[in-house]
């Protein structure tokens, strides 16, 4: 019965420290957009940077670009400087990357890093990716395309009520 007990506690604490809410910044990294200037994510001062990691060539990249590129709530966000996307084609020779520019919408930042290799060995599994990085670029939320639609929507509301 003992034995049971220790065993149920050390479970229990796993399952409290594996939901850990601990901030984790997201690293700066230099990049270039489809206007040719050098920049890096921590001179981006808006209250909220969506990083989306895409490829054009994937379908569920395009899917949600097209419903991202179409939502009216995002749109405001980003006119009204709440929030600021970068797009992302990671592991690309630049003049693919060029060549490809026209699948981003023109209000969201189109970028391209040169030495993208420390930036997809730690943050990237699969494509799409979005990270919602606060202020200070810390990792707000990794969500899935639908948990982003609903914060969009969330954050919208937010905004209209100030």
């Amino acid at each position: 019965m003992k034995r049971f007990f220790f065993l149920s506690l050390s479970f229990l604490c796993f399952s409290f420290s594996a939901f850990s809410q601990e901030k984790v910044k997201f690293m700066d990294f230099n990049y270039i957009t489809t206007s040719l200037e050098e920049e890096t994510l921590y001179q981006n001062k808006s209250p909220f940077t969506l990083l989306y990691f895409y490829n054009p060539e994937c379908e569920d990249c395009t899917k949600i670009k097209k419903e991202l590129s179409k939502n009216k709530d995002l749109e405001e966000l980003i006119e009204k400087g709440v929030v600021m996307v970068l797009a992302i084609l990671p592991d690309v020779e630049k003049e693919y990357w060029l060549d490809k520019k026209k699948f981003i919408p023109k209000t969201w930042k189109n970028c391209w890093i040169e030495n993208d290799k420390p930036v997809i060995k730690t943050y990237l599994r699969t494509l799409p990716t979005f990270y919602l990085l606060d202020e200070e670029k810390y990792i707000f939320l990794t969500p899935n395309a639908q948990e982003l639609l609903n914060w969009i929507k969330l954050k919208k509301s937010e905004n209209n009520n100030n």
